[in-house]
């Protein structure tokens, strides 16, 4: 959206999904949200950054073949992240001695700030038949023995809503509208930040004029107090000349007589 004013960005985000740039309640955005797989998605790009930061390039590279199991955990309010996902899944290299898939753990983890960031905090290999510790998964996902990720804990937070909350977020994310519909929201969308704008114009020019009213009271009572100073200034110098009645002294030294 390079180019684009702030107030169309603004815009365009209201109308669009910024994940796909698909318009938000359209049957493309339906169509493409079934078949996305937003899991899939996350790990093969953490996967492309742990590759390019460790220098894994070409027949090193980890590939993503398949996520076996996926359990997301959430520790509540308190933690310095929103929440963490282990994986199990299996990834091929290339270049590796055994060019068989293998089974890894993978724990991403959702960083808390104004943006979700998420972070590949561990990957390692694992065995079929490992039992690493977790209060949260199960035996069924396979955790490492001597890796260092979020263990859980005994009372893990699940996140809930109500029943109605739910199906009114459902409704909001995937009815589909025809193109009126949609022809009429975008209107309303823009007309919204066109008011938007124009209120912030006006409480600009407000501010400006006051700050204009104010720099000229300032010069006008600068200019005041010169004059004042001034016609001092003239007023003294009059006193001093006129203390001898405006003339000057004359003093005339007497002939001597013969």
């Amino acid at each position: 959206m390079d180019g684009l004013s702030s107030r169309e960005k603004s815009v365009r985000y209201a109308l669009y999904w910024p994940h796909d740039g698909t318009r938000r309640n359209s049957a493309e955005a339906f169509a493409a949200m079934k078949t996305r797989r937003p899991k899939q998605e996350v790990v093969k790009a953490l996967l492309d950054k742990y590759n390019e930061d460790n220098d894994l390039l070409g027949d090193l590279a980890y590939r993503l073949e398949e996520i076996v199991r996926y359990k997301p955990c959430f520790d509540g309010k308190d933690c310095d992240y929103r929440s963490y996902s282990h994986l199990n899944m299996t990834i091929k290299i290339k270049g590796a001695d055994d060019p068989r898939k293998k089974l890894y753990f993978a724990e991403v983890t959702c960083m808390r700030g104004e943006h979700e960031e998420y972070v590949l905090t561990c990957i390692c290999a694992v065995e079929p038949d490992a039992n690493g510790e977790c209060l949260v998964c199960g035996d069924e996902m396979k955790h490492p023995i001597d890796a260092e990720y979020n263990h859980g804990r005994s009372t893990p937070i699940f996140r809930c809503c109500s029943h109605a909350d739910a199906k009114a977020l459902g409704e909001e994310l995937i009815t589909v509208h025809d193109e009126a519909w949609l022809e009429k929201e975008e209107a309303r969308v823009r007309q919204v930040f066109e008011e938007v704008a124009e209120d912030i114009k006006k409480e600009k020019a407000a501010k400006l004029a006051e700050a204009i009213k104010e720099e000229k009271a300032a010069k006008l009572a600068k200019a005041i107090k010169e004059n004042a100073l001034k016609e001092v200034n003239e007023a003294t110098e009059v006193g001093t000349i006129g203390h001898g009645h405006g003339k000057s002294a004359k003093y005339v030294v007497p002939a001597r007589r013969k």
